[in-house]
This record gives structure tokens, C-alpha cells and sequence, in this order.
């Protein structure tokens, strides 16, 4: 696993790399790569409840409901 997530050594997102690491991940690199699907599904979480969050605040200080 290469951790350079912002550094030009590494250009591939995260879901890039999955899919292109998956089919010749063998034992221990499945599960880095499971992990690793699980963390990109907590992150996507994390901000669509934070942009849901903003956007019901600012709908109820604008009169819009």
C-alpha cells in the first residue's frame, strides 16, 4: 500500500486504486483493500451528512420551508 494519498508520486484516487489492485490482490492485500473500500465509504458518509446538515440550516434561516 502506497500512503502518498497528495503527493504526485501517487495520481490514482483512492477508488482507482482499488479497482486496479483488486484482481491480482492476494491474503492480506484483499483486506488492505477492503479496509480501504471502508474508509472511502466512511469519509463519503461523513460528508454528505455534513453537506445535508448545511443545507437544512441554511434553508431555515432563509424562510424556505
Amino acid at each position: 500500500m502506497n500512503f502518498a494519498v497528495l503527493q504526485s508520486q501517487n495520481p490514482n484516487t483512492i477508488a482507482a486504486n482499488i479497482a486496479l489492485q483488486f484482481p491480482e490482490a492476494t491474503g492480506v492485500s484483499v483486506n488492505a483493500l477492503v479496509a480501504t473500500g471502508l474508509v472511502l465509504f466512511v469519509v463519503t458518509l461523513l460528508v454528505n451528512v455534513a453537506a445535508r446538515w448545511i443545507v437544512s440550516r441554511r434553508a431555515a434561516f432563509s424562510g424556505a420551508d
